[in-house]
Parts: structure tokens; C-alpha cells; sequence
């Protein structure tokens, strides 16, 4: 059972490896829902972290409809985090219908090789799931992070399931938004292999931006330690 966690800063950092996390998401300014981290603050997660360590490829907040100069931009930040040693990259590129934007990713995909690749929730955006994922897959992904196209993965649970049907063993389908410890379980009885979360409580960073609790971690890794 993998849980990954969203870090945004040191502190999250500590408590997501004290609490036992499998894997980090790394990312700065999740109050924007999260865009690429700095080099300075990647090699020092990389440097620290015993646990694999994805990297959010993300320029700006907003759409995922890129123009040529996001997309240069892009692909140089895929670059550093691979040269600096991330173990894999959490991206994803929409066209100006919410389409999954083939001909970008096939690039990106490329140029990240040979790193794990996790399509991240511009996939809740898209207007035709199934056929969506089919195309991910394709396209060599080995994740898709979402909720379901709902505001928390609970209540998309029932397109989580049929994703997860579909997907089988090509790629995983790896919950995310609203997941904590009073409901994580209802994933893990679902079969999901991999949630995602931040964690968050009530405790803050100077700038504002919500700190992983190691008192949740702890309890999300004792729940999945039950479903083996």
C-alpha cells in the first residue's frame, strides 16, 4: 500500500517521512493547488528523503491549457528535476477543450524518461474520462492522480472505481483530494493500491500555506497496514 504525500515545505517533509509515508509529492504553493518547486528546496528534499520523491511539474496556477512559452518552460523544469535526481514527475497538459493534449505530453514523456510519470488532476477536467485514460495510458503514464472529476475522491468514488476496472494493472488510478484517516478505509476496501494526500490540519507555515500533520500520517499508515 503506497501512501503519498503533498509537501510544500520542511516541516511537511519531517512529518510525512516520521510518519511513515511511502512516497512525497513535492511541490511549493499549494494555496494555488501546487506549482513546481524550487531547485533549491528539491535538492534539499532529495538530499534528506530516504522515500521516493515525485516532482509537480506545474509553471502556473489556473488552466492547463499551455502556450509555446509555458511549454518551453515546462519541459526545462522536467529537465532539472530529472538532473537533480527525482525518482518521478507528476504532469499533464490539456487543450483548450480539456482534451488531453497528446502531442505536448508525448514531448514532456519523452524528455522525462526514464522517470515514473503520474498524470495529475487536470485529468478531473476532462470531459470524456474512460476515453481520456485509455490515451494516457498510451501515452506511457504509470499513474493518474484524480478524484473522481468530483470536489473530493468520495464523492467521486464510483468513476474512481470503474477507472480503476478499466486500468487494471496498466497504470494505477490513485485517489486524491478530501482523503484523511476517518475515510481513507473506504479506498483501501475498494482495492486502490495508492492514495494521495496533504494531510493537512490546522497548523499553518509563516506563509500561510497548510503543514502535513504527522498525527494524520500516522494514522493512514496504521489503516493501511490492515489491508496489507
Amino acid at each position: 500500500m503506497i501512501i503519498e504525500i503533498c509537501c510544500t515545505s520542511k516541516a511537511s517533509l519531517y512529518n510525512a517521512i516520521n510518519g511513515g509515508a511511502s512516497r512525497l509529492e513535492l511541490c511549493e504553493n499549494l494555496l494555488q493547488d501546487g506549482l513546481t518547486p524550487s531547485a533549491k528546496f528539491l535538492e534539499y528534499v532529495l538530499d534528506y528523503s530516504k522515500i521516493p520523491v515525485h516532482v509537480l511539474i506545474r509553471p502556473r496556477s489556473g488552466n492547463f491549457l499551455y502556450t509555446l512559452e509555458e511549454i518551453k518552460t515546462t519541459t526545462k523544469q522536467i529537465e532539472m528535476a530529472k538532473s537533480l535526481g527525482a525518482q518521478g514527475l507528476v504532469l499533464g497538459a490539456l487543450n483548450d477543450d480539456n482534451t488531453i493534449a497528446q502531442n505536448v505530453l508525448k514531448n514532456w514523456v519523452k524528455v522525462a524518461h526514464p522517470l515514473d510519470l503520474t498524470f495529475h488532476r487536470a485529468f478531473d477536467r476532462v470531459p470524456k474520462p474512460i476515453e481520456s485514460l485509455k490515451k494516457i495510458m498510451d501515452l506511457g503514464f504509470n499513474r493518474v492522480l484524480t478524484s473522481g472529476q468530483q470536489p473530493t475522491a468520495i464523492a467521486g468514488l464510483d468513476l474512481l472505481v470503474t477507472l480503476q476496472n478499466i486500468a487494471k494493472d496498466q497504470v494505477v488510478i490513485m485517489p486524491a483530494a478530501g482523503i484523511n484517516d476517518q475515510n481513507c478505509e473506504q479506498f483501501f476496501k475498494e482495492g486502490f493500491k495508492e492514495i494521495h494526500l496533504s494531510a493537512k490540519a490546522s497548523e499553518q507555515s509563516k506563509q500561510g500555506e497548510p503543514i502535513s500533520s504527522l498525527k494524520i500520517i500516522k494514522k493512514v499508515v496504521a489503516s493501511a497496514k490492515k489491508f496489507g
